[in-house]
């Protein structure tokens, strides 16, 4: 697909109901109140001129029912407050995913293994997170491998780019070519700087219209914006107008990866294999709790104390200057009783509603949280009050743990992709051994996953039941152990067995005593036993 015609409408119709939703999440995402207002129609009439991208007007008709999607009364200055609950969601998933840097090995390859150390470095780990949380925002995310032999002269560099500044195209569910754009007001118009990615090329063109249609077609050296861009070993488009550079390689430069499946979106074949939003779905229950917070907060400003002060109470500050009444003064001479009673001071305050809207609060938020797909233990925000067992506690967080696996089945293949175009625009453009073809492995750290105490009381039920092997169990309760270190622990238990010496976590009975029932253990896994 080549570089789009001049004076196009801009985004492309097929993608506009995905730039709205787009533009939604990223306002929810900001936290900007001020984004927010635009997006749902918040403002006064003279201010909903404002247009979100994607050239869809905020329809004040579909959002008057939203707390954002209403505008403050005349002469009313309403305080809205935004809880940053998504801002959250993504940062968790990027923490649960990356918090700690994954760890990616070439099988039986030294030479592709330290080529690979050279180019990923620690930057690599850091752009992985940033990555992970803008597609648990947006719903997706791009990798790009490029070079920029001022930036880096000794090897291509990897680029994060966020799901509203592209345009793919998708074929049974695989990534075919993508466009990235970058946008500039200039004196009332808006340059858009368009990056056609296809395989084996990278084409530039720059345009200047308005926020609706392209425009017209300018040299990329008009502008500073893309000046850089205008090097005389391109190759020049004489179609469009534009100008390439080849990438060396016979596949995409880019990899695409998509946070979830879109519920919405299945209908389009344009957007059908784009990722949804962790908040997609509950934008309303977000929006009802930035209500019950300003309520709240409402509720706090109303209940200050009030003094009420008679008008005869007062010191005036002259003709036309009002009156005033010192709080702080101690002694007062001089005042009378009024003719219809005695001197009278009157407080009022105002209750504040503290338990109703902290539960109701406090449902929205479990609402929010597990319609994203997390419990709310992975906030540190647990409404069991009771004391847990270890089982209970791990029972309470699986639903982070699937929603986890869900996500790194994704980024798995997505990472593996990426290391073989690193390896092979090495290659292609500075001459770099590594081998593309080499298997390669990503190993994430665990992050989510059962305590020892759990995994050690499964294994001893599969003991009891005589359901596993030793090896088996080995690795249950050293899941972070690798080949070697299971095999001699094997061993080591095997040996004390052998030598009549019980293994860890397994009493030997005497010898004159009937041994112990395991099923008894088994059906008891959860009591706390003596001294526990």
């Amino acid at each position: 697909m080549p570089l789009p015609d001049a004076n196009e409408i801009w985004p492309p119709r097929s993608l506009e109901r995905v730039f709205h939703d787009l533009t939604k999440w990223s306002a929810w995402w900001s936290g900007d109140p001020d984004d927010l207002s635009r997006v749902y129609g918040g403002w006064s009439t003279a201010e909903r001129s404002f247009e979100i991208r994607g050239g869809i007007n905020s329809a004040v008709s579909r959002f008057s029912r939203w707390f954002w999607g209403t505008s403050p009364k005349p002469g009313e200055q309403r305080a809205k407050l935004h809880v940053p609950l998504a801002a959250e969601i993504a940062q968790i998933s990027a923490d649960l995913l990356f918090g700690q840097p994954p760890t990616i090995l070439c099988k039986d390859d030294d030479v592709t293994q330290a080529r690979l150390d050279e180019l990923i470095g620690d930057r690599a780990g850091t752009q992985l997170h940033e990555a992970a949380e803008t597609c648990a925002a947006l719903g997706h995310v791009y990798l790009r491998v490029g070079w920029d032999r001022e930036v880096d002269p000794d090897g291509p560099l990897l680029s994060v780019v966020d799901a509203d500044a592209a345009y793919p195209v998708y074929r049974y569910g695989r990534l075919m070519e993508v466009t990235f754009v970058r946008e500039w007001q200039e004196a009332g118009a808006v340059l858009r700087h368009l990056e056609l990615h296809e395989p084996g090329y990278i084409w530039h063109a720059a345009y200047l219209g308005d926020h609706h249609n392209l425009g017209r077609i300018v040299p990329l050296s008009s502008y500073p914006q893309t000046a850089d861009l205008a090097e005389e070993n391109m190759i020049a488009d004489q179609d469009k107008g534009g100008s390439g550079v080849a990438t060396g390689i016979d596949r995409l430069d880019v990899v695409g990866v998509a946070n979830a499946r879109s519920r919405t979106w299945r209908h389009l074949p344009a957007a059908r294999d784009l990722g949804r939003a962790d908040i997609s779905g509950v934008e309303s229950e977000l929006d009802a709790l930035d209500d019950v917070m300003s309520s709240w907060m409402r509720d706090v400003r109303h209940g200050r104390s009030r003094i009420h002060v008679p008008m005869h109470m007062m010191e005036t500050q002259g003709l036309g200057k009002g009156a005033s009444f010192d709080l702080d003064r101690e002694l007062y001479v001089g005042l009378t009783s009024p003719p219809d009673g005695p001197l009278q001071l009157e407080a009022t305050q105002f209750k504040i509603r503290y338990e109703e809207h902290r539960e109701t609060a406090t449902a929205l938020i479990d609402r929010i949280v597990s319609g994203a797909g997390y419990s709310l233990q992975t906030f540190g925000m647990d409404t069991v009050r009771s004391t847990q067992t270890a089982t209970e506690s791990w029972a309470r967080q699986i639903r982070t743990q699937h929603t986890r696996n869900g996500k790194l089945r994704h980024w798995n293949q997505a990472i593996t992709d990426l290391i073989r175009i690193l390896l092979l625009v090495d290659q292609a453009q500075f001459g770099g051994k590594g081998n593309p073809d080499a298997e390669i492995q990503v190993q994430f750290a665990d992050t989510v996953s059962e305590s020892q105490i759990v995994r050690a009381q499964t294994a001893l039920a599969l003991r009891g039941a005589e359901a596993a092997s030793t090896r088996t169990l080995v690795e249950l309760v050293h899941n972070d152990w690798d080949g070697d270190q299971i095999d001699e622990e094997v061993l080591r238990i095997e040996h004390a067995s052998d030598t009549g010496v019980a293994p860890v976590g397994q009493v030997q009975p005497p010898a004159q005593q009937v041994p112990v029932d395991n099923s008894a253990s088994v059906a008891n896994v959860d009591q706390p036993g003596p001294g526990q």
